[in-house]
């Protein structure tokens, strides 16, 4: 059997920080103003785009954290992409630097000279419990006005944030109390939320929930997404995280290159047996479940957590730390 590797990419997008405005309940990454300030620098950002596109890809978009944050370092970010030969598909946002309209369209401007002709808006209760509607409202009036395209990411719950006060936050009890029991739960079947990072903490409990040892019983023996490449993403200290497994990255300069074992232990057993497999390699390092888990994902989060605070220079590739030990 051919030994485990990333050779060929397809649809990523680049992290350029992990800090955000936010502490979205759904987050993937557990972004937060309580993560590390680093932004990417031109030449990591130049860095990452030359090797997704040494393995096949073409266009990525930017997301954070917040990229907007930093609006001079986002300019770089797309003066690389321009000079890797990238194309930028959009730059996702939450809005939470809108000031006012004028300078917000300057701006807006300048981004499209640089290559970026869409924004991802971020539209939904999450990031309403952080940022006031009226600044994503001022975001997309300022879209319209400079010409820039509108991913607004989800339309859908538009009207049901807008009928709220748009100059303050609203936390998820109050969409409860004003659209009624059971709100959440709606909600995450009508957003594509990734049971990983804090959506875990926030979904985990509106699900079936089972005792380790029945999650074991009927996980898959193997993870072979990991191998997958269709939403990657590479951050700022040149991890690339795999589909759907944040907190579990593989180094830039192994991209295209056999997955050594000393190196990826974590990843090479997840491929080779699986979460069962992972377990195994926990419980000899003393891992004991405190608490039930909803499937084979958030006891695979839970084993990682384990390990990169156990033995984290066993285990290098559980990346970055503050993944597990920041806002947990």
């Amino acid at each position: 059997m051919p030994e485990p590797a990333i050779t060929r990419l397809q649809s990523g997008g680049l992290i350029t920080n992990y800090v955000c405005s936010s502490a979205c309940a759904h987050c993937s990454y557990r972004s937060s103003p309580k993560r590390d300030k680093a932004y990417i620098t031109a030449d990591e950002a130049a860095a990452n785009f030359a090797a997704c596109r040494r393995l096949g890809c073409r266009s990525m978009h930017i997301g954070g954290g917040e990229p907007l944050l930093r609006p001079e370092g986002l300019k770089d970010v797309l003066r690389a992409a321009r000079q890797e030969g990238i194309a930028i598909e959009y730059v996702e946002t939450n809005s939470s630097w809108f000031k006012d309209l004028d300078t917000t369209v300057d701006l807006l401007k300048e981004l499209q000279q640089l290559g970026c002709d869409t924004l991802l808006i971020s539209i939904d209760p999450f990031h309403n419990e952080f940022i006031p509607f009226a600044k994503v409202k001022g975001v997309l009036q300022a879209c319209r006005r400079a010409g820039m395209g509108i991913f607004p990411w989800v339309m859908e719950f538009y009207d049901e944030i807008n009928r709220l006060d748009d100059q303050t936050v609203h936390s998820l009890e109050e969409y409860e109390k004003a659209y009624g029991p059971g709100y959440l739960a709606d909600v995450q079947s009508r957003y594509w939320v990734t049971m990983c990072g804090r959506a875990v903490d926030t979904f985990g409990p509106l699900r079936a929930r089972q005792s380790a040892a029945e999650v074991l019983r009927t996980a898959p023996r193997s993870c072979p997404r990991l191998l997958g490449t269709g939403h990657f993403h590479i951050d700022l200290y040149g991890n690339y995280v795999p589909p759907g497994c944040v907190g579990l990255t593989v180094r830039r300069e192994d991209l295209g290159k056999p997955l050594a074992e000393e190196n990826y232990p974590v990843f090479r057993t997840l491929l080779a047996r699986g979460v069962p497999g992972l377990h195994e390699s926990a419980a000899e390092l003393g891992y004991q479940p405190t608490r039930e888990f909803a499937g084979e994902c958030d006891l695979c989060a839970d084993l990682r957590a384990f390990l990169a605070t156990t033995a984290p220079d066993r285990f290098p590739e559980l990346a970055p730390v503050e993944f597990y030990t920041v806002d947990r």
